[in-house]
């Protein structure tokens, strides 16, 4: 008997979900994370887990695992320390970094530069030279200078080593060497070349980024060696994959090279999953809505492929390395509710998070919260336990609001709904940015929402937006995890190209292609996937000759083998230029980058499918409730999600329960469970 686990660590809990291939059931789990040591919860919740699916970890065949580790790192500013080798005259590239400063926009009296992860003490610059843009070597290497600048990083302290040399893009040579002199000199320190991470054009992108990734690898070897040690001690021969930031898999050991690759580990996890379900039932166009305690992860899905970007943003830092596109808003279940000077209501950013947490949590928390407002509405049951455990304090609840309703003289039922309200407002515009904002309409695709409040607030966004169907998954709250189980294993391969249309020919950029798809051939092999497995996605990074803005086109590669195929990406090009800018220009389309996407299939899990037969979903009713919406109580059935089954139909107003959600039907709806086991919202004109 063969199981599959993902498990996804987050600043409170990790969730575990298991697969069994057998039986094709899936079990979920919820442990506390062990910030100090992450790799301890990890293991606790991978051992509490399989005991609760009749297994043990010795019969763990695939583990998948996204971490916030470097997440967390980034945004604490708690890695390692940086040493920095660099091109002579060029040290403090970290310190000019790009015209944008962090604070307020007309704030410059207070703006606040980030002290850079390199310190420039730990910055050494070198003589040679590589020239561009042939790429030929201008100036020998001087690696008396390279060996003194080691002996010196290494003796001051530094925890790792970065190589991020000008023009290195063009011809790695001195990179390269560079290395091998850090290895003989140095032989324990971690040493990354720029030229590897981003082999593009962009010195202070390319820099940033690798520095990044050295600021992170000292910790995350020291992690994964120590889960890869525990697991081992439990029993585990599972081969263990990490989950990157744009949602594919790498091994342990392909994550300890190049942790820069984990920094959105967690959130991409939940867009896989919900693009997976949706392709699967045929919605291949949606928008998912993850909403937790404190923030709101929204993104955009097209064609069953969620939306990506190369510019991935931790905290203050933008760097190059490319992760699911997920725009994030400060609303989230424990966003705090206040009136403003001006008397308007305010709700967010600012959180009760876990401790003291909203009012009901009953841990002293007294500041009205989106919780809160939930419980005064009805929304969350009075048989719902807070982690199925405690019970809520709807009294403290309703007294939280209250406070609210005096200051703006109305009654607490109308208080709490306008901050549902606010609240929903702010997630409204999240969303309206990875569509609108990109010349997307929300009416023509649906709507995945998941996380622990998601499913309260979806039906209401839905409305708003013309979004449907809504799509509720199974087990909502631990999506991230099951997201991991449908990931591929996969990596991106580059090199800048910066030739127009007129200067280049399709089969020029075919034999491109070609150079970069046997590179993911190679780097696939060293994973252990076979080549039948195998799978590749080209783009080319387009723009208009001398503009900056760029847009990664989808590329039918071999087109290119014919002119017409160079054409197809400037077509492409100009239709998404139109679409999300209004406009096209008579100019070149200029190839800045060109990319291939190597791709490893793994069947992590199987998404089974039902014939839709229950008939009477009256059985799986628990109680009735009063429940407001827009002011007006309705007398609203409340359902266990447990007992529900393909084929039933619910009219709302309706509030189903689960185990780690819950899910709010608004009237005039209709709620069906579908042959995947999935909760689906229509409008009840539409049913």
């Amino acid at each position: 008997m063969t199981h599959n686990l993902g498990v996804d660590v987050g600043g409170t809990f990790t969730d575990v979900i298991v697969f069994d291939e057998s039986t094709h059931e899936l079990t979920i789990d919820k442990v506390l994370s062990t910030p100090s040591n992450p790799s301890e919860g990890v293991i606790h919740g991978v051992e509490e887990a399989t005991e609760k699916a009749g297994t043990t970890v010795a019969e763990l065949d695939l583990l998948f695992h996204g971490t916030t580790v470097v997440t967390n790192m980034l945004l604490e500013e708690t890695g390692s320390r940086v040493g920095l080798i660099t091109s002579a005259g060029h040290e403090d590239i970290l310190h000019l970094a790009r015209a944008w400063t962090p604070g307020p926009l007309y704030g410059w009296m207070d703006m606040e530069k980030p002290d850079p992860l390199a310190d420039l003490v730990d910055t050494r610059g070198i003589g040679g030279s590589i020239s561009s843009p042939d790429g030929e070597e201008a100036k020998p290497l001087d690696e008396t200078e390279v060996r003194s600048a080691v002996r010196e990083l290494e003796a001051a302290g530094v925890e790792s080593l970065t190589v991020a040399l000008l023009n290195s893009y063009l011809n790695p040579a001195h990179e390269e060497r560079v290395r091998e002199i850090v290895n003989e000199e140095a032989p324990e320190l971690p040493v990354s070349i720029s030229s590897e991470i981003v082999p593009e054009y962009g010195e202070y992108e390319r820099t940033l980024t690798t520095v990044i990734n050295d600021y992170a690898r000292p910790k995350v070897i020291e992690y994964l060696d120590d889960l890869d040690a525990s697991l081992a001690e439990a029993g585990s021969e599972a081969t263990m994959n990490v989950v990157r930031s744009d949602g594919g898999l790498m091994s342990s050991q392909a994550a300890k090279e190049r942790p820069v690759e984990l920094a959105l580990s967690g959130p991409s996890g939940g867009v896989v999953g919900a693009a997976t379900i949706a392709s699967k039932k045929g919605v291949p166009d949606v928008l998912t809505l993850d909403m937790g305690g404190t923030s709101t992860d929204v993104s955009l899905v097209e064609s069953g492929t969620p939306e990506t970007t190369r510019q991935t943003k931790v905290g203050y830092r933008e760097f190059k390395s490319r992760s699911v596109d997920v725009n994030t808003v400060g609303a989230g279940g424990g966003s705090i509710a206040r009136v403003q000077l001006n008397g308007s209501l305010q709700v967010g950013p600012e959180s009760a998070g876990a401790d003291p947490g909203p009012a009901c949590y009953g841990q002293g928390g007294d500041e009205p919260t989106v919780t809160d407002a939930n419980v005064v509405l009805g929304r969350i049951p009075p048989s719902v336990q807070l982690g199925g455990r405690m019970d809520l304090d709807r009294d403290a609840a309703r007294d939280a609001v209250a406070t609210i309703a005096e200051e703006r003289g109305t009654s607490v039922e109308e208080a709490a709904q306008a901050i549902l309200d606010i609240v929903n407002e702010n997630m409204y515009g999240a969303l309206r940015v990875v569509s609108v904002e990109r010349g997307y309409d929300p009416r023509e695709f649906g709507l995945v929402a998941f996380g622990g409040a998601g499913p309260m607030h979806a039906n209401a966004l839905a409305d708003v937006m013309d979004a449907y169907p809504l799509v509720i998954p199974p087990g909502p709250g631990v999506m991230s995890a099951f997201g991991f189980l449908t990931s591929d294993v996969q990596n991106e391969f580059s090199e800048t190209y910066l030739k127009t249309d007129t200067e280049t020919s399709g089969a020029d950029v075919y034999e491109e292609f070609q150079t970069l798809r046997d590179d993911a051939v190679s780097w696939l092999a060293d994973e252990g996937v076979a080549e039948d497995d195998h799978r590749f996605d080209y783009f080319a990074e387009c723009r208009y000759y001398r503009q900056d803005i760029q847009m990664s086109i989808p590329v039918d590669v071999e087109r290119l083998q014919d002119e017409a195929g160079l054409a197809a990406i400037k077509d492409d090009f100009e239709t998404r230029h139109d679409r999300q800018f209004g406009f096209t220009l008579d100019a070149p389309l200029e190839i800045a980058n060109l990319r291939v996407i190597g791709k490893g299939t793994v069947q992590g899990v199987t998404i089974d499918e039902q014939e839709p037969t229950a008939t009477d979903p009256s059985t799986a009713a628990i109680a009735t409730n009063d429940v407001y919406f827009d002011g007006a109580s309705y007398e609203t059935v409340v359902y266990d999600r447990g007992k529900l089954a393909p084929g039933h139909e619910i009219d709302g107003p309706a509030v189903i329960i689960d185990d780690d959600s819950t899910v709010v039907v608004q009237p005039n709806h209709v709620a069906s469970i579908d042959r995947y086991s999935n909760i689906e919202i229509t409008r009840g004109d539409a049913k």
